[in-house]
């Protein structure tokens, strides 16, 4: 399950204006589900690899880069729609990922991440005992 809920969306977008069609959030995410991990797709174009940073605290993946940016002393800036500084994305998964297990690739501006769900997080099956009476008490 993934918590699609971001309570300071109002805080860094108070008018809207960052996400709209015309202009799509920075890095864009998608995730999938597959048996006992979750699979994150997210855009990072113009971004080299060392400069990203992938942290994760029980189920929030929290993903930080910093644009490359052409030495602009000598260039005249006429048009100015590539985000400046470092762009960071939060998400809240419905489980605890096992940390140390994440695996990371950075593909043609695209971060794959491997996501394994904690055994702790995992479902497990509880056996049932039969044939014993119990009271209960309190």
């Amino acid at each position: 399950m993934i918590l699609r809920t971001d309570p300071f969306r109002d805080f860094r977008d108070p008018f809207g204006l960052l996400s709209t069609a015309t202009r799509p959030a920075p890095m864009p995410v998608d995730i999938y589900r597959k048996d006992d991990a979750y699979l994150a797709q997210i855009d990072v174009p113009g971004v080299v690899a060392d400069s990203i940073d992938v942290t994760v605290r029980r189920n929030v993946i929290t993903i930080s880069a910093q644009p490359a940016r052409p030495d602009e002393s000598s260039l005249e800036l006429l048009l100015h729609e590539r985000p400046v500084g470092t762009l960071t994305r939060s998400i809240a998964l419905g489980e605890e990922i096992d940390v140390a297990n994440i695996q990371a690739d950075y593909v043609n501006g695209v971060l794959f991440l491997h996501l394994p769900i904690a055994e702790t997080a995992r479902p497990r099956r509880i056996n049932i005992r039969h044939g014993e009476s119990h009271e209960i008490s309190a």
